[in-house]
């Protein structure tokens, strides 16, 4: 048996039948073709006395009890002490969650994939914010990006460029930007007020479709063999004037190979590129996340087709592949965590129900 944690909040609509990026019936389709059974449940639903929790099959408004699975895919997103300290209470258990890891600083992330000599290429410079890491970097690069180290789908996210003897501050706030002229110590104190730590990178110049910048959201998934696989790359088109690509703030999605005909490229070569980028990131970060397994990694690339890393994603919502029409492809994400939810179960027999 394997177990779906989502968030309660979460829970409740999907039994209702309500529309959401989370689709049970492709575990469930999965799961069966995997030999085994599927249950959703959230945090609250666990018995912890008896072992066992009140589950949904997915299927209708009724819950049943069962015993608490062997292996967990986290769907939860892990941003709080609560949740934290129960994933380890389970893991205790003996039982396996994997994508226990799905919200990590941005800075520790670089951090971990810059140790690695063969990824420093791909990286931008970053930097935790300062008035001094702000001033280095604006003397090296035209525009830096400021991004809250935790945040998701493009929050809080502020461009900066360089105006005479001022700064610009593009500010994304739920999709629209607003501009501002601000001194580095104006952005650096506004970016100390938020609730958010920041970080600092370096701009990247980015491809363009119909004069709107351009970046790629490529999928990194285990698969039936405990084996990374790189199941494809998406396009992400931002909304006129928007600081990001995200969906969320007005983005729109594209085949990577209508981009690539778009712009002459050989699509098929730089495809391979990105996914050997992609498959590196993935190995280098688990070396130090070990449970994690499911990664959206968000790519730019330039004029010259260099790929650069702009954020890895532990907990991909999956529409981009969705929206742009890659039905395949967006089936598959849901599926590859379901069969390597299953291949743990085969290879952990005994661990936890002994």
């Amino acid at each position: 048996m394997i177990g779906i944690l989502y968030p309660r909040s979460l829970l409740r609509p999907l039994m209702l039948g309500k529309q959401s990026f989370e689709k049970p019936a492709f575990y469930i389709k999965a799961a069966s073709e995997a030999g085994e059974k599927v249950i959703f449940f959230s945090l609250s639903d666990i018995n912890w006395a008896k072992r066992t929790v009140t589950s949904w099959d997915g299927v209708g408004t009724v819950r049943s009890m069962h015993r608490l699975p062997p292996v967990i895919i986290n769907r939860t997103r892990t941003n709080d002490s609560l949740t934290k300290r129960v994933i380890q209470r389970l893991k205790k258990l003996g039982i396996i969650v994997f994508n226990e890891h799905n919200v990590e600083s941005k800075l520790h992330v670089h951090r971990i994939l810059a140790a690695n000599k063969h990824l420093l290429p791909y990286l931008p410079e970053t930097d935790e914010v300062s008035k001094d890491s702000l001033k280095n970097l604006l003397g090296n690069y035209d525009c830096l990006y400021l991004k809250p180290t935790t945040s998701s789908v493009g929050t809080g996210i502020i461009r900066v460029r360089k105006e005479k003897s001022d700064c610009i501050a593009d500010i994304n706030m739920r999709g629209k930007t607003k501009h501002k002229r601000a001194s580095v110590k104006k952005i650096v104190k506004l970016v100390k007020k938020r609730k958010y730590k920041y970080l600092v990178q370096q701009g990247i110049s980015l491809m363009t479709y119909k004069e709107q910048p351009v970046d790629f959201r490529v999928s990194i998934q285990k698969d039936e063999d405990g084996a990374w696989q790189y199941v494809g790359m998406v396009g992400r088109v931002a909304q006129k004037g928007a600081v990001v690509t995200n969906l969320h703030c007005g983005g729109k999605s594209f085949k990577a190979s209508e981009l690539f005909e778009a712009w002459g490229w050989n699509g098929k070569r730089v495809e391979e590129h990105v996914a050997a980028l992609g498959l590196n990131i993935a190995v280098t970060l688990e070396a130090n996340l070990p449970t994690i397994a499911d990664l959206g990694i968000d790519i730019a690339l330039d004029e010259n087709q260099h790929p650069w890393l702009i954020e890895v994603n532990f907990r991909d919502l999956r529409i981009t592949f969705r929206d742009a029409g890659e039905r395949d492809k967006w089936k598959k994400t849901f599926f590859n965590p379901v069969y390597y939810a299953a291949y743990l179960v085969r290879n952990s027999e005994g661990s936890y129900y002994n």
